[in-house]
């Protein structure tokens, strides 16, 4: 249960498997896309938006269970309302980095619990056929098109006519610059099924019109041309410079790639992917700016797993890490102190000497152990600027300072040396410029059950560090508190949805 009401109500209920789509006759879609779809084609009806999917309605397989975007074309005069709608209905806008972003094109992602992975709207106010890093063209039909929509299964799409239209030029405009493309059978092969089940629903003459009344660089009997030769009915010399001439047709019309773009694409399609993944990360960024999230609990309350799962969901679209202060990487001086405390240790049991705490070795190894936390502290905070979304366990807190904190104090007798007081002060510096998260959720569990669960640690230690968790008043620190008592999969969807209304 949510103990915080800091976070909206989402009714929780199992997916149910989703049957394909087919072109004809509409397919009707069941429940299993969530009310978060169902919503949003209300509201847009409602609102009298002039809009359509104008792709992909073939595949809602994919986009209804966030495999697959839904491709949408607003009107241009409307993408104000449009814009407040989706994010009235919890739609976060997030953008490519560099120079994958597109003017005239946004990506929106939803929250849906029914659904395992986030839901991406892909919104185009202008329509724009290609990728960032190749020509880019823009078809100016977005009136008619819209005008011409049809209700579809849940959204609205083009008329036949239009989508055949479409197709066609995407289709033909993939193959600017790669005539090999054009000559491979197997391509064309896997197209062409599509292909003439839209023709069949097509009107010629309505064909014409279009083209002669919005499209005029097209003829009729050019368009014509290109259905041939994407259903391989021509010679491969004809199919190699087709592409071209709708090319030189559409060249007022056209955005070529920036020199990013295309270092960008060089990068991708040349390195191993894991190695072209380390260099560009080509997940979206929070339009709103990053966030570090701490995750805090006591032992026993799921924080390693719970982050893991988190990010690994909220990492499919965006850019996100999974830090633990509290037991950052070492540096090379937390591990030459590391070892020159071992030995010190070492060298009092050959010589059967008590080891005394507070050595000088020893309060510089919290020394180091706070400089890494602060590093580690840093490292978050610069990636949350440039947009992502950090999930941290071990978060150094006002609440938690008894075991992720200064250790060195303690440690002190009352007239300590001034070199210890000068490394306490030290560390104390480093917890001091260590600032609070933007967003803490707690994981709040009941100390016995705790100690069920670690039975590996000793129960004093697990129940103690839980007693702290447990009797805190979180209600004046802004936290959303979470019972994390109940069923793993209960407890994913609840930080879920309480992590998605502070994002």
């Amino acid at each position: 249960m949510l103990v915080s009401a800091a976070s909206p109500k989402v009714p929780l209920s199992p997916s149910t498997p989703l049957s394909a789509l087919t072109p004809v006759p509409p397919v009707q879609l069941g429940t299993s896309a969530g009310s978060l779809l169902e919503r949003l084609a209300g509201g847009l009806d409602q609102e009298g938006l002039a809009y359509c999917q104008w792709k992909g309605r073939w595949s809602a397989h994919r986009w209804t269970t966030g495999q697959g975007d839904v491709d949408f074309l607003v009107d241009h005069a409307r993408r104000s309302r449009f814009r407040q709608l989706v994010e009235e209905l919890g739609f976060k806008l997030g953008h490519p980095p560099g120079a994958r972003r597109i003017a005239g094109i946004e990506h929106y992602l939803g929250f849906d619990p029914t659904v395992n992975r986030l839901l991406h709207l892909h919104v185009h106010y202008r329509l724009l056929l290609g990728e960032y890093w190749k020509p880019l063209y823009q078809i100016p039909i977005e009136r008619p098109l819209l005008d011409g929509a049809v209700p579809g299964s849940l959204f609205r799409v083009p008329s036949p006519t239009y989508q055949f239209l479409v197709f066609v030029l995407r289709m033909m405009l993939r193959q600017v610059g790669r005539p090999l493309l054009s000559a491979q059978t197997l391509w064309t092969t896997g197209i062409r099924m599509q292909l003439e089940s839209l023709q069949a629903c097509s009107s010629r003459e309505e064909l014409a019109e279009l083209l002669r009344k919005h499209l005029s660089p097209i003829d009729v009997q050019l368009f014509d041309r290109f259905v041939r030769s994407l259903l391989g009915s021509c010679g491969l010399l004809q199919r190699a410079v087709l592409p071209w001439k709708l090319h030189r047709r559409l060249r007022a019309h056209v955005r070529l790639p920036p020199l990013s773009a295309l270092l960008t694409a060089g990068v991708e399609k040349v390195l191993p992917l894991s190695i072209a993944e380390k260099i560009l990360d080509a997940r979206l960024c929070l339009s709103d700016g990053g966030m570090v999230m701490a995750l805090v609990g006591g032992d026993g309350a799921g924080k390693s797993t719970c982050a893991r799962d988190l990010n690994g969901w909220l990492g499919q679209a965006f850019r996100t890490v999974w830090r633990d202060l509290g037991n950052p990487p070492r540096s090379w001086l937390t591990l030459a102190a590391d070892g020159a405390l071992q030995l010190e240790r070492r060298l009092n049991r050959m010589r059967q000497r008590p080891g005394r705490p507070g050595t000088t070795i020893e309060l510089l190894r919290h020394v180091c152990t706070a400089r890494d936390r602060y590093r580690q502290y840093v490292r978050v905070r610069r990636f949350a600027i440039n947009g992502g979304i950090a999930i941290c366990e071990g978060y150094p807190l006002a609440q938690n300072r008894r075991f992720i904190g200064p250790r060195i104090p303690e440690l002190l007798p009352p007239q300590a040396p001034k070199l210890a007081k000068v490394l306490s002060d030290l560390e104390a510096t480093y917890y001091e410029r260590i600032l609070g998260p933007d967003e803490m959720v707690v994981l709040r569990l009941d100390p016995q059950l705790a100690v069920a669960r670690k039975p590996e640690v000793p129960a004093d230690q697990v129940r103690a560090r839980s007693q702290i968790i447990w009797e805190i008043d979180w209600s004046t620190t802004g936290a959303q508190v979470v019972d994390a008592s109940q069923p793993l999969p209960d407890l994913i969807r609840c930080l879920k949805t309480v992590i998605w209304s502070v994002l």
